[in-house]
């Protein structure tokens, strides 16, 4: 199938998970949470350290849940699980707004806010995309993740204007109907193409049978390779690295002199890298070794921080681009590894191994920056750190075996069939 009948076919699941994703978990709670600092902190006392828990404990929550999720996406499709978490976002949010009177109770809501809206992130909608897409599939991620970059342009400049004018309270309500909103294109739209075998990675295009699938391995069986600690590791370790200086990126502007104005202005900068490299990453995967163009965007991300450590303000604005680049992609980048990699008859579980370090990854970033830059005294050492680990990343995406490729034939002799399944096509066949 060409990549034209692709997007012809799969449109509307493609369209209904860009919205679901934008208006899930990802795109609302992550996006709307700091809008409401100020006005809690009158109300409730909230200070910007317990603040800062309140986030990490939400992202841990949903780390927590994601194994869950990646089951029940699996076991019962990608439906029930996703509407099932948009319910539970859009109850996080009511629960904000009407019974949240306490600083302990803003952070337990926040921490089950996140477990029970993790459905509602990038697992459902991946795997349900990636069914219908082969031949473009790194396109038709991006546009899928370009959701969250929206919503990361459109949420908080609807919720401060709803703050102003209506209260945080209402505020917080508003944001459940988006969540429940977001839910009915889902169960409209979403679904997995039919009659579709869960395969593994596609042979080479060069070898024209790109529809010739490999048997797609079971959890138990990819739980046991080394490529799937590989992405593990390599995920994790690219959150820790330098999603920490997207929440300290205007300090560490102002730090150097900047106007608050300018670092806005930086600021918008990095968003617009985001949703750009998101298209631009996803096709350049379809067309590419994905391995070289992750690790790329790796050294691409190390130059432009080192630039801004060294080179100061006037190279912020390189700096921003580097490292939206990165964003813009992190997430396409899983996806497609690792449906690439296992197939979707195990998808969820799979993509959770790997989720969840780059979620945990995506706690811990934060607070290490934080800790280092308030030691030293300054940004520099910690923008240090981040290109060097950055650096590190780089080399473990090029030890990556091609995934647009086959990398091994699966034993086609006769076996019994009470014989273990054949390690696939996308699975070195030494692990």
């Amino acid at each position: 199938m060409s990549r034209a009948s692709e997007f012809r076919s799969g449109w509307p699941s493609l369209a209904a998970a860009t919205l679901g994703v934008g208006l899930g978990v990802s795109g609302l709670a992550i996006y709307s949470a700091g809008l409401f600092v100020n006005d809690l902190g009158r109300e409730l006392g909230l200070t910007a350290t317990t603040y800062g828990l309140a986030f990490s404990l939400m992202t841990l929550g949903m780390a927590a849940a994601v194994p869950v999720v990646g089951y029940a996406v699996d076991r019962y499709g990608v439906k029930i699980p996703t509407f099932i978490s948009a319910l539970g976002l859009a109850t996080g949010f009511v629960a904000l707004g009407t019974i949240v009177h306490s600083v302990p109770a803003y952070l337990a809501a926040m921490a089950v806010m996140g477990f029970l809206g993790a459905g509602s992130g990038p697992i459902s909608f991946t795997r349900a995309v990636s069914s219908w897409f082969d031949r473009a599939r790194g396109l038709a991620l991006g546009i899928t993740m370009m959701g969250m970059g929206l919503a990361g342009a459109i949420v908080p400049v609807v919720t401060s204007s709803l703050i102003a004018v209506h209260g945080w309270q209402p505020a917080y309500l508003a944001l459940a109907g988006a969540a429940v909103a977001g839910a009915l294109p889902t169960l409209l739209f979403l679904r997995e193409k039919p009659h579709r075998e869960l395969t593994a990675a596609p042979a080479s295009p060069a070898a024209g049978n790109h529809d010739a699938p490999a048997p797609a391995p079971s959890f138990a069986v990819i739980r046991r390779t080394r490529l799937f600690w590989q992405l593990i590791a390599t995920f994790g370790l690219m959150s820790v690295a330098f999603t920490g200086l997207v929440p300290h990126l205007v300090p560490m502007l102002r730090e150097s002199g900047m106007s608050a104005g300018g670092a806005a202005s930086i600021a918008a900068l990095l968003g617009i890298a985001v949703i750009v490299s998101r298209l631009v990453v996803g096709f350049l995967f379809d067309v590419l070794r994905p391995p070289v163009v992750a690790a790329t965007l790796c050294a691409i991300c190390t130059l432009g921080v080192l630039a801004f450590a060294f080179g100061g303000v006037a190279l912020a604005p390189v700096a921003a681009i580097a490292v939206g680049c990165m964003l813009g992609a992190e997430l396409d980048m899983l996806g497609f590894f690792t449906s690439r990699y296992f197939g979707l008859a195990a998808f969820g579980r799979a993509y959770a191994g790997p989720y969840t370090a780059f979620v945990v990854g995506g706690a811990i970033a934060p607070l290490w920056v934080g800790a280092v830059a308030d030691q030293a005294g300054s940004y520099r050492p910690a923008l240090v750190i981040v290109a060097v680990l950055t650096l590190v990343v780089t080399g473990s995406f090029l030890a990556l075996p091609n995934p647009n490729v086959r990398l091994a034939e699966p034993d086609t002799s006769a076996t019994p069939a009470s014989s273990p399944q054949p390690v696939p096509a996308a699975i070195p066949a030494d692990t």
